[in-house]
């Protein structure tokens, strides 16, 4: 039986520090069985729109996922860093992510994050062991674009989890 993937971290658990970034992102439901829905499709026309805006890309993409529905769809979240803030049109919804503290870590894995969970669960237990908060969801930043990347199954990835800051 073949092994597990496992990940290859790049980077130990850090805090880092986010400033307020104005994006637009795109919520919706993915279905893993149809080709033409999933994260890429999503930041697509969240692309489409900021061309409409005359919006630049001011940093790297995110995608959020929360647990399967039922019916096996996925929550997914799509979002890119824009130069200003921007118009919600549609389904593309334009806000300001807030300034907060996070929790980072890097790591190496597929276009698919065949090894999240493992990641996920290294944040967990950084998090539990410093007595720290999570928040929402992690956000998964690609440092390598699958569109000119020669090692499609070997992707820098940032997982990135808000942590409720201390007051």
């Amino acid at each position: 039986m073949p092994e597990e993937p496992r990940p290859l971290a790049v980077s130990e658990v850090m805090r880092r520090r986010l400033r307020a970034q104005p994006v637009l992102r795109l919520r919706e439901l993915w279905n893993p069985g149809d080709p033409d829905s999933g994260a890429g499709q999503a930041l697509g026309r969240v692309f489409e729109e900021m061309a409409r805006q005359g919006l630049t890309q001011a940093g790297t993409v995110s995608i959020c996922t929360w647990p399967a529905t039922e019916a096996g769809l996925i929550p997914g979240e799509a979002a890119v860093p824009v130069d200003r803030p921007g118009r919600s049109a549609g389904e593309v919804e334009a806000l300001t992510l807030p300034a907060g503290t996070a929790l980072s870590i890097l790591y190496r894995d597929d276009i698919h994050l065949t090894s999240s969970e493992p990641v996920v669960d290294q944040l967990r237990t950084y998090a539990d062991a410093q007595g720290l908060a999570l928040t929402d969801a992690p956000r998964w930043i690609y440092h390598t674009a699958p569109d000119w990347n020669l090692e499609p199954d070997d992707h820098l990835i940032e997982a990135l989890w808000p942590i409720r800051d201390e007051e």
